[in-house]
């Protein structure tokens, strides 16, 4: 009997891992194998780098032919004893040329300006705080910060249990830089004011990793205007992430496989008891080859119902695939295809929006990168416009600073 009962947990386990919610990894982990909390304090990966992630950084990141300046400079984030620090700051260069007849623009966007300082209080627990940056005239009068986060956590336990306490970003899907790719901004997640307050607690044994979240959620008012970064109302978010990855000797290939799922039920029109639910769920993998090829990629799938009198339901849909390719040290070429649709089941929707990016990445020396993509942008794949209406384009070039340390 105690046999039938351990083979069963360990088959629902299996089952929940590879059915409800994986986390994915961006470029670096799918080069290497690695899993994202190698390199990053937070277990979840993102933020700031631990001394592992460092040292990756200094080793691999930089022009080969300027290896002798980068050999002259020391990145060390320790301050005090279980203290240390670090920042990433991005300032991006958008220039967006729509079309005739509609008035193009180019501008300097502050993207990020994040300081962090993570406490190693003993071996279990650590605080860390990471206050984000104020960008003006994003909310009126009362700006939000940019992915403020201050959270402790126990962590340092058998399995890779940790458990963390505090306002962070929810552990859902593909955790890429950018906040304006479609599958961030159209779903709400890792964009600039993401974070949110709640518990999370995740167990990492070999290759799986397991993280689940109870969290306050965001939501929208009547007129799909977001009114906080989270909801007071007594319902809360769930979030539950997972991953399976695999990599070869050597790191000359690695596989990874996930999903994730989230349930946010939250207050629509308090006036009018009007309750709302969104739920999501995504599936994505990642493949590296001869740590040079790394390839994502992501579907996830966001559902809205609101109990109004009409019983009014909205469904979208997401597709980001990425391509990074290693051309030599310092140096990547980089290839993107989006897709956002929020009218699914209609062919030929006039809201589909595709775009396909295309560019370099560049490592001068460690702690400085340089990114520039040129985007084409498609708006649905029937005629896009009414009879008569003037071209219409989104094509941009986006240039990309980010000092790190």
């Amino acid at each position: 009997m105690k046999t039938k009962i351990l083979s069963f947990a360990v088959f629902a386990v299996m089952f929940f891992i590879f059915t409800a919610s994986l986390h994915s990894y961006p470029k670096f982990a799918a080069y290497t194998g690695e899993k994202c909390q190698s390199c990053h304090v937070n277990p979840t990966g993102g933020g700031m780098r631990n001394l592992y992630g460092v040292k990756y950084s200094k080793d691999n990141l930089y022009f080969k032919m300027w290896e002798k300046a980068n050999k002259t400079t020391e990145i060390d984030p320790v301050i005090t004893k279980g203290i240390s620090m670090g920042a990433d700051m991005r300032m991006v260069f958008i220039d967006n040329q729509t079309g005739e007849g509609n008035p193009n623009f180019n501008t300097f966007f502050q993207m990020q300006g994040d300081l962090y300082v993570n406490a190693q209080v003993n071996k279990y627990i650590s605080l860390m705080i990471a206050p984000g940056l104020y960008i003006p005239n994003t909310y009126g009068s009362s700006p939000l910060p940019t992915k403020y986060e201050v959270y402790g956590m126990v962590s340092n336990l058998p399995a890779g249990l940790y458990f963390k306490a505090g306002r962070f970003i929810p552990n859902f899907g593909i955790k890429i830089a950018e906040h304006r790719a479609y599958n961030r901004l159209f779903n709400d997640l890792y964009t600039p004011y993401a974070s949110d307050a709640g518990i999370e607690v995740g167990i990492a044994p070999s290759f799986f990793t397991l993280t689940a979240g109870f969290s306050n959620g965001s939501s929208v008012n009547i007129n799909n205007q977001r009114n906080n970064s989270y909801d007071f109302d007594n319902q809360k978010q769930i979030t539950v992430s997972g991953d399976f990855r695999w990599a070869s000797k050597k790191s000359k290939y690695t596989f990874g496989l996930g999903g994730s799922f989230l349930s946010n039920p939250f207050k629509y029109d308090p006036a009018n008891n009007i309750n709302a639910v969104r739920q999501m769920a995504a599936g994505f993998l990642s493949i590296g080859l001869f740590e040079r090829v790394a390839i994502m990629g992501e579907l996830a799938y966001n559902r809205l119902d609101i109990n109004d009198s009409a019983a009014t339901r909205s469904d979208m849909r997401t597709i980001f695939g990425e391509i990074d390719i290693r051309v030599s040290k310092g140096l990547e070429l980089k290839f993107q295809y989006e897709n956002y649709d929020n009218a699914l089941g209609i062919k030929n929707s006039t809201t589909e929006r595709q775009r396909y990016s295309f560019g370099a990445v560049f490592f001068p020396l460690t702690g400085l990168e340089v990114e520039g993509v040129y985007r084409v942008v498609t708006n649905g794949k029937g005629d896009p416009e009414p009879p008569n209406a003037t071209d219409f384009k989104d094509n941009e070039i986006q240039t990309v600073f980010k000092f790190y340390f």
